[in-house]
């Protein structure tokens, strides 16, 4: 079946479209790096890497897998129509779905990649829990040691129900945090955590959850959190929520405690942010921004902080749907070389059956009001 082709979305006059255009039905939430050519004898390279081609619920299992397409790094911005490679299959499960995933490299310069391994989210008709007997989406892990060709040492992380992924860091003092949530039952609803590895993930360990105990529901509760290592050594923890704002926690231990969740100065509807460091020491952070607006999922903004989340500049659109299908969701910011930022996010065409991932570059200089 031919991919429906979304309508199209509004950009900002400095920002650019790099692709590549993904023919799936359903392509949703790539991963994005760059690989080392001094690694492989051949140039840098960008690489993304999506779920498809179909939504994963209620399909056979290892219907859904994890393919890539890449491009050399120096290519990205160079023309309107960017070269990327032909797509090919990396990793599928024939047991589950495997989806969203997210990559990492670790200060060893090793790959990791982050996803789910999808099986059902089942909540019977009356009931205030989904049954854990079948509602099950794992996390899962796995390394490659030649700049993605392959990928080794599989491994589920966390066993459970999880619904997405959002990124990973690694800490000055060495921790690897993979943040996420997870079911809870009696009343159901959603936690978030990190799975923490202190040997460069050869090992795991759940911490400490955040928990919201009056909130239930499928969507409810501490929702797919993004996690940045501050400058004075904390983990500084932003989690969705039904609230209209993102919760803020704290972690003096590298993720396995936390503060008492209190309101952050971002307003949001229920959808989730992504926030990094850039190599100007800089923070980004990208979201639904409702601090002017109760549109919900319309548009994307993004902003920086040039002294460590003190304060931030004035946000900036950066994406907008159009009046027939306006969500466009689920961001994350890489930077793949200084100052130049990739946007990935989720158009979302008729239901999530038809999310379909899109891909933007712009810069730091941008957000820095240097070329508005």
């Amino acid at each position: 079946m031919a991919a429906q082709q979304p309508p199209d979305v509004w950009y900002h006059p400095a920002t650019e479209i790099v692709g590549p255009a993904l023919e799936h039905e359903f392509c949703s939430v790539a991963g994005i790096i760059r690989l080392d050519g001094s690694r492989t004898t051949t140039p840098d390279r960008v690489m993304i890497a999506y779920g498809a081609p179909v939504n994963p619920h209620r399909r056979p299992p290892g219907t859904v897998r994890i393919y890539a397409r890449s491009i050399a790094a120096d290519e990205l911005g160079a023309d309107s129509d960017p070269c990327w490679s032909e797509e090919r299959e990396i990793i599928c499960r024939p047991e589950c779905q495997a989806c969203d995933p997210v990559f990492f490299r670790d200060r060893n310069g090793l790959l990791h990649v982050f996803y789910m391994g999808f099986y059902a989210s089942v909540w019977p008709e009356g009931s205030d829990s989904p049954d854990m007997t079948r509602t099950r989406s794992d996390l899962w892990a796995a390394r490659s040691t030649n700049e993605g060709s392959t990928w080794e040492d599989h491994r589920i992380i966390f066993r459970g129900y999880s619904g997405a992924t959002n990124g990973a860091i690694q800490t000055s003092a060495g921790l690897l945090l993979v943040p996420f949530s997870y079911d809870v039952t009696k009343p159901g609803r959603l936690v978030s955590a990190c799975v923490i590895s202190c040997d460069d993930g050869e090992t795991w360990q759940l911490g400490q959850n955040i928990d919201l105990e009056n909130q239930q529901g499928d969507h409810a509760g501490a929702l797919e959190p993004a996690v940045i290592e501050l400058q004075d050594g904390r983990i500084w923890m932003l989690i969705r929520t039904t609230l209209g704002h993102f919760l803020e926690v704290f972690s003096e231990d590298g993720g396995f405690s936390w503060s008492q969740p209190q309101p952050s100065v971002f307003r949001s509807p229920s959808s989730p942010c992504h926030i990094t460091r850039l190599q100007s020491g800089n923070m980004a952070i990208i979201w639904n921004n409702t601090m002017d607006t109760t549109q919900g999922r319309t548009a994307l903004h993004m902003a920086i902080s040039e002294d460590d989340g003190r304060s931030w500049t004035e946000p900036l659109e950066v994406v907008r749907g159009p009046e027939q299908a306006p969500q466009v969701s689920y961001p994350h910011i890489y930077e793949y070389a200084r100052g130049e930022l990739l946007v990935r996010f989720n158009h979302v065409v008729g239901g999530w059956s038809g999310a379909h991932t899109k891909i933007i570059r712009l810069t730091e200089a941008t957000l820095l009001g240097g070329q508005c």
